[in-house]
């Protein structure tokens, strides 16, 4: 007859086999990316309390009922400067009644700070933007909003989409209102999974 203290030895062993400080995933992470940490508050802010799917660093929803003046909104937001750095800019791709849009939009100031970009005499918004770290490139988006988002729409933004779906990060360097610099380091791992859904909306492939 066995012991009982036989009994119990491989049952110790299996125990101390299992990480006692593993903490289970948010329920909002995404599977398909076990190397991005979701946890804590930003990753909460992230994935707007679990309400937007999250795609690798891309938060993905549905929001057109939000908004009065809009009856379709599909958008991918990344989210990797706001979960590793916790800096509020966005930059999200959309589609809006039809119409697509690559969009950044300059972080609140919360009164201590400029909450809009530099807008050039000419009504645009200067930008050098690298890829995976390669060449400046260096040009004018549109300024959207009163300078406090710029961006590319239709075709130019289904363009610089495509490029980034294969692409692992992207550098935007720009200025505030106040001349100061900003340098937007956004990872983009789930890009291409994230911007389908936006792009079928929009009526691209």
């Amino acid at each position: 007859m066995l012991s009982q203290r036989t009994l119990l030895f491989p049952l110790a062993c299996l125990i101390t086999l299992i990480p006692l400080s593993a903490e289970a995933a948010p329920e909002w992470a995404d599977p398909d990316h076990p190397e991005i940490d979701y946890s804590g508050t930003y990753g909460m802010l992230a994935s707007e309390n679990g309400f937007k799917e999250m795609m690798g660093w891309w938060a993905y929803g549905e929001s057109g009922a939000a908004y009065s003046n809009i009856e379709s909104l599909k958008s991918a937001a990344n989210q990797s400067v706001l979960m590793r750095e916790h800096d509020h800019t966005r930059f999200e791709a959309e589609c809006v009644d039809g119409k697509l849009a690559l969009v950044v939009t300059h972080a609140p100031g919360m009164g201590k700070g400029p909450d809009a970009f530099a807008v050039t005499d000419s009504g645009d918004i200067e930008v050098v933007y690298s890829v995976d770290g390669g060449e400046a490139h260096k040009t004018t988006w549109p300024d959207l909003f009163e300078g406090t988002s710029a961006g590319l729409r239709q075709d130019e933004a289904y363009r610089f989409m495509k490029v980034l779906e294969k692409a692992d990060d992207l550098v935007l360097r720009m200025h505030s209102s106040d001349g100061s610099p900003l340098e937007l380091n956004f990872a983009l791992a789930g890009a291409e999974e994230a911007f389908a859904p936006v792009l079928e909306a929009c009526g691209y492939e």
